[in-house]
Formats: C-alpha cells, sequence, structure tokens
C-alpha cells in the first residue's frame, strides 16, 4: 500500500529535480617551441593517439579586406610545392587520418588526428601543408569555379538567403561578422591576395598549437621538429568593425513558389565575455534552447505550427546575437509570428515559476557536464577560449554558479533587455503572404549587399 501511494504521488508531482554539478576544468599544460609557438597540452589519454589544431588569429576579424580569410584556410589543402591535393590526400589516407579544415569565423584552423607510432610520418607533411602552400593559380581558379557555384546554389535555397540576410542585417553588409560573399568579391579577389595573407597571418608568431591526447617527451620532440620549424612573424592585430546605426525593421524576400516560410530574428551586441551572458544563456534555454523550452511546447507541441523552432546564442570574439529561427508552413506564418511575441512578452512581464526554472537548472548542469566527460571535452572547452580569446577556467565557474544561482527578477530584468520589442532584424524568406510594413526584397537584389538594394 506505501508503494502505491508513493507512486501516485510522483504522478502528480514528477520526480525530485537533481541539479548537476559542473566539473572544474582539468588543467593543461603550456610550453612555447624554439620558434615561439605557445602550446596548450591536454593530457590524460591512455591510447597513444594525438590530435594536434593550429589555431592562428587569421579570420575574418584580421583581413584587411573582405573574402581572404577563409579562402585562404580553404586552400592549405590544395597542395603544396612538394605534393599536389591528390598526393596529400592519398598520403593521410593511407594512415587512416586526413586534414580536417573547420570554417571559423574568427580563426584560422588546421587540425589532424593521428597515433604515436605515426606521428613522426603524419606530423612533418602537416607542417609542409602550413609553411609550403603551393597557392597555384589552377588550384584558386578551381576554387573559385566551387564558390560560385555554392554562391549560386545557395541564392536559389531558402534557409541559406535566410541565414544570409539575417547576419548582414545584424551586424551591417561591412561588418565581418555581417558581409556575405558575392560574384563580384569573388571576381576582384587575386591569388597574390591569398599568398600575402597567408604570409603575414599564418605563421608561428600569430598562432596557437593545441594537442590533446597521450602527451610524453617523445611527442614533446616530434611537434619540436616540425611545427617548433614554421616560419615566424609579428602578430596580427584586429580591425575593429564600427557598430551599424540602422534601426532594425521586417525583411521580407516573397519566393511565391515555396512552401514554406522561414523567421529569422536577432540582435547583436551579446559578447561572451559581458556580465550578461551567463544569464542569457539561462534566459535563453528557456525561451527557445532545448526541447522543453516555452517556444517548443507553445508552438510546436500544442499548436502544431511548426515541426521546429528554436532561439540560439550565437557567440564570437568580437561580438555576438541572440534570435529565434523557424521553419513555418505558410499558412501559419503569421500565427508563429504572433506566438514568438506573445512568449517573449511573458518573460519580459512574468517571473518564471520555481519548477520551470530548476528543470532548466538541471538540464543546463547536466549537459554541460556530459559535454566535459573526458580530457577531449575540456580540451574543447579550451579550445573555444583560444578561438574566442577569453579565460575559460573563471568563465566556466561564473557560468556555472549563475546557472544554480540566478533569481527569476534577474531573468525578467535580462528579458526586458534582450527580449524587448522593436531591437531585433526579422527576415521573411519564403512563399507567405505579404506581410504590412515590411521592406520587400526581390531575389535579384539579394545578389548585393543590403545597403545598396534601397
Amino acid at each position: 500500500m506505501q508503494q502505491i501511494k508513493t507512486t501516485n504521488r510522483l504522478k502528480k508531482t514528477g520526480p525530485p529535480i537533481h541539479q548537476a554539478t559542473i566539473p572544474a576544468l582539468l588543467p593543461v599544460q603550456r610550453w612555447t617551441l624554439s620558434n615561439g609557438l605557445p602550446v596548450v597540452a591536454m593530457g590524460g589519454v591512455e591510447a597513444p593517439v594525438l590530435r594536434v589544431e593550429m589555431i592562428w588569429n587569421a579570420g575574418r576579424p584580421f583581413e584587411p579586406r573582405p573574402l581572404l580569410a577563409g579562402p585562404t584556410n580553404d586552400l592549405l589543402a590544395e597542395g603544396t610545392r612538394q605534393h599536389s591535393a591528390a598526393e596529400l590526400e592519398s598520403f593521410f589516407e593511407q594512415f587512416g587520418t586526413r586534414l580536417v579544415l573547420p570554417d571559423l569565423m574568427d580563426t584560422g584552423n588546421l587540425a589532424l588526428a593521428t597515433i604515436h607510432r605515426r606521428m613522426d610520418e603524419v606530423l612533418p607533411v602537416m607542417a609542409e601543408v602550413i609553411a609550403e602552400p603551393a597557392f597555384d593559380e589552377a588550384s584558386f581558379k578551381r576554387f573559385l569555379r566551387r564558390r560560385k557555384q555554392r554562391l549560386r546554389e545557395g541564392l536559389s535555397d531558402n534557409d541559406t538567403l535566410a541565414y544570409r540576410l539575417i547576419t548582414e542585417a545584424v551586424f551591417g553588409s561591412e561588418h565581418p561578422y555581417g558581409y556575405n560573399g558575392y560574384p563580384d568579391l569573388y571576381d576582384s579577389l587575386q591569388i597574390e591576395d591569398i599568398r600575402a595573407f597567408h604570409q603575414s597571418h599564418f605563421h608561428a608568431g600569430n598562432g596557437t598549437l593545441l594537442v590533446i591526447g597521450n602527451i610524453n617527451e617523445a611527442v614533446k620532440r616530434s611537434l619540436e621538429n616540425t611545427f617548433g620549424q614554421l616560419p615566424a612573424g609579428p602578430a596580427a592585430m584586429v580591425n575593429t568593425p564600427l557598430a551599424s546605426a540602422v534601426q532594425p525593421t521586417t525583411i521580407q524576400l516573397h519566393r511565391p513558389k515555396a512552401q514554406q516560410s522561414m523567421i529569422r530574428r536577432g540582435r547583436r551586441g551579446v559578447h561572451i565575455q559581458h556580465p550578461d551572458y551567463p544569464g542569457l544563456v539561462v534566459l535563453d534555454t528557456i525561451f527557445g534552447g532545448y526541447f522543453g523550452s516555452r517556444l517548443m511546447k507553445n508552438i510546436r507541441e500544442e499548436k502544431g505550427y511548426t515541426y521546429g523552432i528554436e532561439s540560439d546564442l550565437d557567440t564570437y570574439r568580437l561580438d555576438g546575437s541572440f534570435g529565434v529561427s523557424a521553419d513555418v508552413a505558410n499558412e501559419n506564418l503569421e500565427n508563429v509570428r504572433r506566438e514568438i511575441d506573445l512568449e517573449a512578452r511573458k518573460l519580459r512581464q512574468d517571473l518564471i515559476p520555481d519548477q520551470e526554472l530548476n528543470m532548466v537548472r538541471a538540464y543546463l548542469g547536466g549537459s554541460i557536464s556530459m559535454e566535459l566527460d573526458g580530457p577531449f571535452g575540456h580540451a574543447f572547452r579550451y579550445r573555444s577560449a583560444i578561438i574566442k580569446d577569453y579565460e575559460p577556467i573563471d568563465f566556466l565557474a561564473r557560468l556555472e554558479d549563475t546557472i544554480h544561482h540566478i533569481t527569476a527578477s534577474e531573468l525578467r530584468e535580462l528579458a526586458e533587455r534582450y527580449l524587448s520589442p522593436g531591437d531585433d532584424w526579422e527576415i521573411i524568406v519564403g512563399g507567405g503572404d505579404k506581410i504590412e510594413g515590411a521592406r520587400s526584397l526581390t531575389l535579384e537584389q539579394v545578389s548585393r549587399p543590403l545597403g545598396e538594394t534601397t
């Protein structure tokens, strides 16, 4: 009988919510190679494996002109002075590995994973790719053809169009996080620009080597014999972008034949080192950041207006954004826009109930703890800190403290600042009805920056 009563009570109240304790970051080893290249190494892996990644301050904030960082990083793997791209691919494949070129806004990156037994064979060739890229005219022209083809395909895809428009609207068409690639930008790019940017940015004096795995003296010698021999130079300086003063509005690209409409909303000014950021992680999760969020419960589960809707925080080294995205049937466009506004208004006006807030605390504590499962998880927190230029140990401690102790009143104050009406850009792409008061664009107009389409 006691068991039946306990079970009935659990059905009414649910099981107790347990708050996970986020573990502190494991320490890293730090040293400097003979050429001045700093090394950040996370050991503790028992298997004789190694992941190495060069991270250069060579992303968009460091460009002297747009569209240099990404192409330079991508072209690293298109052959060296000694080996063609096909030969490089074949070489790494025989050892069960490959070069990885992460596509990031703030940094240029090149990564590779190997085992100890093969590191003295594969790491020198990775260093060759860094120090002696071919950057020949034929590879460059092939790259431009591929990029232009991808651009043509992207300009026919609603989701890609919505992403391009929202980032350009939020940050501005001249901002490193806001500009888009256009045909004239690609046409103006020269192989000499790529070579010059590589020489000034992809060297030991402008980067960090991140190493994860089983770290011993043999590994350190191998790193010195390869990456320690890379050329050095002066550190690159950030080109600080100017803030856009344009008033946010709604922009609609009407495509009558599209069955869906894409809604993208966003605002800038969310820096990862800002005091508000840890609280915004909690607010974002409640609003639309996980499956049990308010946007998901209302718009997906209760009303069935869309299969997927979410809010998200995107952070970079110099700035960040907070926004909402949803893909909806055309007939539900206005309903979804209205319900997004409703949920934002509730967060601005009402206190979040304890049960809901405790559930989100538990979710965040558990999900972050899972990310930190093992040395690789801890190392990737350091990787994020290198890329975005912040101190990871204190940051994680502040985040945990906020998750466990932020109050409903503090979250309401954050909502008043970051979910206030009129501060978001809104992009609508698709076949939904035209929105009153929205700035209307044609497909031809989105083939050039927004500022040129007025």
